[in-house]
């Protein structure tokens, strides 16, 4: 039994179909898609968190995203962060080398290798880890629960920090620590 005439167009775009359908479904993409959405909660973050006056040099002082150690986000977070404001203010992506430069961040994200980069003491930054770079905890800690992109919030380390996380953010947690 042979291939009828009609059967051929439809067993091209079968075979040319399921190299992408094998692509789609494997690691990489997700991946992709799971740093994109961390990197559009790290933008949306900002308008969650109030940081002391002090922390700004002034009104127009945007605030500041920052990620140490190994950046997973090949470009989501500064495509995330274009054009949005959180409090009348910019938010602009940086990519510091030292504790010394991360001291003027705002949002910290600590990526793999990060560690040494965090500013010592307590300092009014959001930091932020993730459970697949590290079980070490910031004061919100990305973990994937039923695939989908979930953190915890640790409101002590926040408060320690003098940040104010609004109740908002607080209830999307999966756990708050010291709420």
């Amino acid at each position: 039994m042979g291939l009828g005439r009609r059967s051929i167009p439809v067993l091209v775009a079968l075979l040319w179909s399921l190299p992408l359908q094998a692509f789609a479904a494997g690691p990489p993409l997700q991946t992709s898609l799971e740093y994109s959405v961390k990197a559009n909660y790290l933008v949306r973050f900002a308008a969650f968190v109030e940081w002391p006056a002090q922390s700004f040099s002034d009104s127009r002082s945007p605030v500041v995203i920052c990620v140490v150690g190994r950046d997973p986000f090949e470009g989501a977070l500064d495509r995330a962060a274009r054009a949005q404001t959180a409090y009348g203010r910019a938010l602009v992506v940086r990519r510091p080398t030292t504790a010394a430069a991360a001291v003027g961040c705002h949002i910290l994200y600590v990526g793999r290798g990060g560690g040494a980069l965090v500013p010592a003491g307590p300092r009014p930054i959001l930091l932020v880890s993730d459970a697949a770079v590290s079980s070490d905890r910031g004061m919100i800690h990305f973990a994937v629960r039923d695939d989908r992109v979930r953190f915890h919030i640790d409101l002590q380390a926040a408060s320690r920090s003098r940040l104010s996380i609004s109740s908002r953010l607080l209830n999307l947690a999966l756990s708050v620590r010291g709420g």
